[in-house]
């Protein structure tokens, strides 16, 4: 994806008198105003996401060790059954 323009790319690519940009001169200033709050907008969001992206790796690693001491915890769980469960009557076959 080409990198957008920005109002004075435009202008100068557009080799604008000096009487036609006084005539948009209103709108010049706000399409550089409305650039510097989409910057803003778009740095705020980049650090959103940036911090979100580090908050999901913690809580990826939070899980995946409480999965690992569940696992550690069903075992033992497991090994304590076996030991106080009686054991099964012999058949007797004939």
């Amino acid at each position: 994806m080409k990198p957008a323009k920005t109002i004075d790319d435009l202008l100068r690519e557009k080799n604008l008198t000096s009487e036609e940009v006084e005539r948009h001169r209103e709108l010049i200033e706000e399409c550089r105003m409305r650039e510097d709050q989409i910057r803003a907008y778009s740095r705020a969001s980049q650090e959103s996401m940036r911090r979100m992206t580090d908050e999901l790796i913690k809580m990826a690693r939070t899980a995946e060790e409480l999965w690992q001491e569940t696992q550690k915890l069903s075992n033992r769980v497991n090994g304590i059954y076996l030991r106080v469960t009686p054991a099964p009557a012999k058949k007797v076959y004939h």
